[in-house]
C-alpha cells in the first residue's frame, strides 16, 4: 500500500515541471510502494532499489528491489523488476525427485540463470538501472522529465544514473517528494499516533519508579519497560524505541544520577513500522530549585504561545518568531534556536523535513504532523526540552500527547 496521496502528487510534480519521481531512499521507497528494499538498504546508496511515481495518477507506481524481495514486493507493487543481490537463494519447493544438488540446478534453469552468470558483491547500480529503465518504458516516461531525490542519492551515483538515462532529463526531485510527505495520510497518521501513545506510556512507568541513586541507563530501562507493558495490553508488537535521557545540572555530560534537586529531560519515542514518534518532557526529582521553576514556567508560557501560532495558512516562519518573541518578552533577551521542531515520518531518523526555522516560507496544511519543542540547555541548572507530537487541523493544531507540560516532581 502506497503512503503518497496520487492527486496531491501530481499537482506537486506539475508544479515543479515533474513527470515522474524515482525515489531511491529506502524510506522514501516505502512510502511510495509500502514494501522494502529489504537487507540492501541498509548499504544506503543508489540501485538498493527505485521506487518510481508518475504525475499521471492513472499510470500504475512501478518499483525495483533486489531478487530476494521481489516476491514480498510485487504483493504491493504488481510490476517489480528485480536485479540481483549478492545473496544466493533459490527456490526448489515442491521439488522432491532426485539429488537435491540435481534440483538446485534444473530450479535456477527454470528461472532462467543464464552460463556464466555471477552475483556482485552487494548490488550493482548498472543493472538496477537497466530494470529501472524497463519500467519507465513501459510507462512511456524513459523520455521524460525526472525526478530524482538527488538530496540522498550520491554524486557519484548521480552520475551513472544520467549517463544510464540519457534521453531524459534527470531533475532533483527532492523539494518536491519532501512537499509530498510532509502530509500524512491517515494510515501514517494511526503510526505516528501509536508511538506517541507507547513512548507516553513508557515515561508514566519511569516516573513512577525513579528512585534516588539511579541512572540514565536505569532509566532507559523503565521506560523501556513501559513501552513494552502497553504494547502487550494492546495486543500489538513492542517497537522499537530510543531516548535520550539527561540527568543534573549538565546536560551534556553523560553519568550523572538522581539525587534531590536534579532534572530528568527525557526526549523519547517509538518507532512504528519505520515512522518515530518524538514527546519530550522535564522531571526533577524532590523539589525544583527557584531557577528550575522560573525557567521552566518560561519555556512553558513560550510553548503555549507558540503552539497556538500553528495553524494552516500561517508559516512555519511565523511559528519560529512567535515562539522567539516570548521568550524574549519573558527575559531572555539573545535567545537562539535554530528551529523549534520538524516534520514527522518514515524516516532514518526522528527529525524530518521541514523544520520550524525563522526563514521557513512552508504554508501550514492539515494532516501536517509535527514535533513542536522549545528546548533550553542552561550548564550548572539541567537541561529542558518541552516537546508534542501534534497534527495540524483544518483550523489549528491538536496535540497526540496527554502528559501535563508542567516541571513534574518524582519521589515527594
Amino acid at each position: 500500500m502506497s503512503f503518497v496521496d496520487r492527486i496531491r502528487a501530481s499537482r506537486l510534480m506539475a508544479a515543479a515541471g515533474l513527470d515522474a519521481l524515482v525515489i531511491a531512499e529506502p524510506e522514501g521507497f516505502s512510502t511510495v510502494t509500502g514494501a522494502s528494499q529489504g537487507v540492501a538498504g541498509l548499504f544506503r546508496r543508489a540501485g538498493a532499489g527505485f521506487a518510481v511515481l508518475p504525475a499521471d495518477p492513472a499510470l500504475p507506481i512501478g518499483a525495483v528491489v533486489g531478487d530476494l524481495f521481489a516476491a514480498a514486493a510485487r504483493e504491493r507493487v504488481p510490476d517489480a523488476r528485480s536485479h540481483p543481490l549478492w545473496m544466493e537463494q533459490v527456490d526448489v519447493s515442491g521439488w522432491t525427485n532426485g539429488p537435491i544438488e540435481n534440483r538446485i540446478a534444473a530450479a535456477w534453469r527454470r528461472d532462467g540463470r543464464a552460463p556464466g552468470f555471477a552475483r556482485p558483491a552487494t548490488f550493482d547500480l548498472g543493472l538496477a538501472l537497466a530494470a529501472l529503465r524497463a519500467v519507465l518504458d513501459e510507462r512511456g516516461l524513459a523520455r521524460s522529465r525526472l525526478g530524482f531525490d538527488l538530496d540522498y542519492v550520491a554524486a557519484s551515483d548521480a552520475a551513472v544514473i544520467a549517463a544510464a538515462l540519457p534521453e531524459a532529463r534527470v531533475l532533483n526531485g527532492s523539494p518536491a517528494f519532501d512537499r509530498l510527505r510532509m502530509v500524512k495520510t491517515p494510515a501514517e497518521i494511526a503510526k505516528l499516533r501509536l508511538g506517541a501513545e507507547l513512548a507516553e506510556a513508557g515515561l508514566r512507568r519511569m516516573a513512577t519508579t525513579v528512585a534516588a541513586g539511579q541512572t540514565a541507563a536505569d532509566l532507559h530501562a523503565t521506560f523501556r519497560a513501559g513501552v513494552e507493558a502497553d504494547a502487550s495490553r494492546r495486543g500489538v508488537p513492542a517497537p522499537p524505541s530510543w531516548d535520550y535521557i539527561a540527568i543534573g545540572p549538565d546536560p551534556w555530560r553523560p553519568g550523572g544520577r538522581v539525587a534531590p534537586g536534579t532534572v530528568i529531560k527525557a526526549d523519547v519515542g517509538c518507532v512504528v513500522d519505520g515512522y518515530s514518534s518524538d514527546t519530550s518532557r522535564n522531571y526533577v526529582f524532590a523539589a525544583p530549585t527557584p531557577d528550575q521553576a522560573r525557567l521552566h514556567g518560561i519555556i512553558e508560557a513560550a510553548f503555549d504561545t507558540g503552539f497556538a501560532a500553528i495553524r494552516p495558512g500561517a508559516t512555519l516562519g511565523d511559528v519560529h518568531r512567535i515562539t522567539t518573541a516570548a521568550l524574549e518578552g519573558a527575559g531572555l533577551a539573545g535567545f537562539s534556536r535554530g528551529h523549534f521542531g520538524h516534520g514527522l515520518g518514515h524516516s532514518f531518523f526522528s527529525e524530518q523535513w521541514p523544520f520550524i526555522t525563522a526563514g521557513s516560507d512552508i504554508v501550514i496544511e492539515p494532516d501536517m504532523v509535527l514535533a513542536f519543542e522549545v528546548p533550553l540547555y542552561a550548564t550548572g541548572i539541567g537541561g529542558f526540552n518541552l516537546e508534542d507530537q501534534l497534527i495540524v487541523t483544518e483550523d489549528g493544531a491538536r496535540s497526540m500527547n496527554t502528559l501535563p507540560r508542567t516541571l513534574a516532581i518524582l519521589g515527594a
